[in-house]
């Protein structure tokens, strides 16, 4: 099969030539020090939280950039992005839609002393998140979470993982 023409996609997607549609995703963990939380949203309707993101729309910014991004938008706070964290791949569907997704979590701070704001709606038309709170470890205990490793091994490693090297290579 050929590669299908570029002109012929919607704009920011990637599709390979079996018609899977590639959705680069950037999420941020934001970790305050001083307090010891991080800040996870929920959706609408939904029971789980998880770190703030979306879709990386990499004809206008760089990934890192995305995460900035979508954070203000679901919580309407401005963070710095301090490094890259994990990386995973799940499949799904959208519709008819064979759908790959590539996640970034990077760790994240806040940039200036600021405050949640109660009344926040997301800022995306498309939004779904309904809100935005900080966590300490043990607040997690029971509760759904995603990815899984929020609730242990982040805090056991947030240390080693602060200082160690940014596996992120930065843009060229």
């Amino acid at each position: 099969m050929e590669d299908i023409p570029p002109i012929a996609l919607p704009p920011r997607l990637i599709y390979n030539r079996h018609m899977k549609k590639i959705k680069p995703i950037s999420r941020v963990i934001t970790y305050n020090k001083d307090s010891l939380e991080i800040l996870l949203v929920k959706n609408k309707g939904t029971s789980f939280w998880y770190a703030p993101g979306g879709e990386w729309e990499f004809d206008k910014e760089s990934i890192a950039e995305c995460g900035k991004r979508e954070v203000f938008e679901e919580t309407g706070l401005h963070v710095n992005i301090v490094k890259l964290l994990y990386a995973q791949e799940f499949h799904g569907n959208e519709g008819d839609t064979e759908v790959v997704c590539l996640e970034t979590f990077w760790l994240g701070s806040l940039s200036q002393e600021q405050g949640l704001n109660d009344n926040h709606v997301d800022l995306d038309p498309n939004g779904m998140v309904e809100e935005a709170k900080w966590f300490k470890k043990q607040d997690l205990k029971d509760l759904k979470v995603f990815p899984e490793r929020l609730k242990n091994t982040f805090w056991d490693n947030i240390k080693i993982l602060s200082e160690s090297e940014d596996p992120f290579m930065g843009v060229s």
